[in-house]
């Protein structure tokens, strides 16, 4: 059969709500879904660590090396990242206006790729006027129109987004800026990371409701009614029952396929019936049928925590989120701050006592290891949750998403810190636009080069990325 209109995942969800989930891989067999482009326009995700992983102990000659290094947690996904050798942030020294150290350099050279300026001569004070990547592709995504459907035009999360001394100056927390206007004060171009999962997931789910609430052809039904019809032996079928039928006249569902998601619908019911959780989720202020997702609300909140073992199920909470909102094409752009510079994160569950900024400066390299390793599993987490989201086509969500592990400068002593060989990696596909599975050597290149690779991969033809003088061209 020939369809003149192919449905994309959105015009299903706002038709169909969750049934969309079911309908898609049907609407997908038969030819009457329309496989969406994320060639020009992937998704985007700043990964920021805070403190550099330890450069030296990150020289794998090739990806089957990685078990070796604090890296060895992407071991899953090697055929997905392109790792970086020698690669430098500003030219491997700071540029600012005056006084100069390599934290506040490290951290908004690696976001904004640009000088910056302090307002004391202290790196708690550092600051900057320029854009930071995300702000800068999600003002080139709200510019288009065939993206204009997309609710959030960028997401700004965290989970110890903070430095050691936010009580000294907050010249080490923030990682997402736009351009400065006239009147803002000195921090009031930076974007503030939303650090309670619960918050997150409000902000979410309202748009979530919106999209598969609107043009339903149900009724809106309370939660205790929708309670007691589960409670009377009303199964989940029962509330799809008409969107079922709607889904099989406007896709013209033959008999094949139609027996295919009869099949489907009747497994998805089987294992729907026996799930206390939805039960529980209905009695939580959830809802089911054609209302939307619910799962339970997360509790938890990053704010002012450095120990790792208590902020781990927050930032595990906001990974999820984050596959929340790329499931249901909420935003195509994310930055998640898990430290921020001159970090005071800890892992006392590994051993680690010391602040992660303590053990750089006292060259405490297994210490700084079992912190990256830590980082690193953390992002091999979202990189799995990624390749879990069906984009259709035969791609993931990983394939459709350019994802940078940034951090900011190391050090090995009491008083070196370094801007030189950062081993930043560069995860996913970028809508297949990198040839990932492999090392590169930057040859001192600046991180401007790879966030260039980027922005060009979100269509932005650019061929400068911050400061002009740190950029040579993409990269990858």
């Amino acid at each position: 059969m020939s369809y003149s209109k192919r449905f994309t995942r959105r015009d299903l969800i706002k038709r169909f709500g969750p049934l969309a989930f079911v309908l898609l891989p049907v609407a997908r067999a038969m030819g009457a879904a329309a496989t969406p482009s994320f060639a020009g326009a992937p998704r985007f995700v700043m990964f920021f660590i805070g403190g550099s992983l330890h450069s030296p102990s990150v020289r794998p000659s090739t990806l089957a090396d990685l078990a070796s290094t604090p890296l060895a947690p992407l071991e899953p996904h090697a055929q997905d990242l392109i790792v970086f050798r020698d690669m430098r942030i500003h030219g491997g020294s700071p540029k600012s206006d005056g006084y100069q150290e390599e934290h506040g350099a490290g951290l908004l050279g690696c976001v904004t790729g640009h000088e910056y300026r302090y307002s004391k001569n202290d790196s708690y004070y550092a600051y900057t006027d320029h854009e930071s990547i995300d702000v800068a592709i999600a003002s080139a995504y709200g510019a288009r129109p065939e993206l204009a459907g997309i609710p959030l035009a960028s997401l700004h999360i965290g989970a110890g987004a903070h430095s050691d001394a936010d009580n000294v100056g907050l010249g080490q927390r923030y990682i997402s800026f736009r351009k400065r206007q006239a009147g803002d004060a000195q921090y009031g171009n930076a974007i503030e990371p939303v650090q309670n999962s619960g918050q997150v997931y409000d902000q979410l789910m309202q748009r979530v409701n919106l999209v598969c609430q609107k043009d339903s052809n149900q009724p809106s039904t309370d939660q205790a009614a929708r309670r007691a019809a589960l409670l009377h032996d009303k199964s989940l079928l029962d509330f799809h029952i008409e969107d079922v039928a709607a889904a099989k006249r406007e896709l013209g569902v033959d008999s094949e396929h139609s027996h295919k998601l009869d099949g489907l619908l009747e497994g998805w019911r089987e294992v729907e019936k026996g799930n206390a959780a939805e039960l529980a989720a209905l009695e939580g202020g959830g809802s089911s049928g054609k209302a939307c997702p619910t799962s339970a609300r997360p509790t938890g909140n990053g704010q002012n925590q450095n120990d790792l073992d208590k902020l781990s199920p927050v930032q595990d909470q906001m990974i999820a989120l984050i596959e929340l909102a790329f499931t249901w094409d909420l935003t195509r752009v994310v930055a998640f701050t898990l430290s921020g510079a001159s970090s005071g994160q800890r892992l006392p569950s590994q051993g680690v006592t010391k602040a992660h900024h303590t053990l750089e400066h006292s060259n405490d390299v297994e210490g700084q290891n079992v912190m990256g390793r830590y980082y690193t599993q953390k992002l091999a987490r979202l990189l799995t949750a990624l390749r879990g989201i069906d984009d259709g086509g035969g791609t993931s969500a990983l394939h459709n998403s350019a994802v940078v592990l940034g951090m900011e400068c190391w050090s090995d002593s009491a008083n070196g810190h370094y801007l030189e060989d950062i081993p930043f990696v560069l995860a996913g596909h970028g809508g297949g636009a990198f040839e990932t599975g492999r090392i590169v050597d930057a040859k001192g290149r600046n991180n401007n080069d790879m966030l260039l690779s980027v922005q060009r991969a979100c269509g932005v033809s650019s061929d400068v990325f911050g400061l002009p003088s740190l950029c040579q061209g993409p990269i990858v």
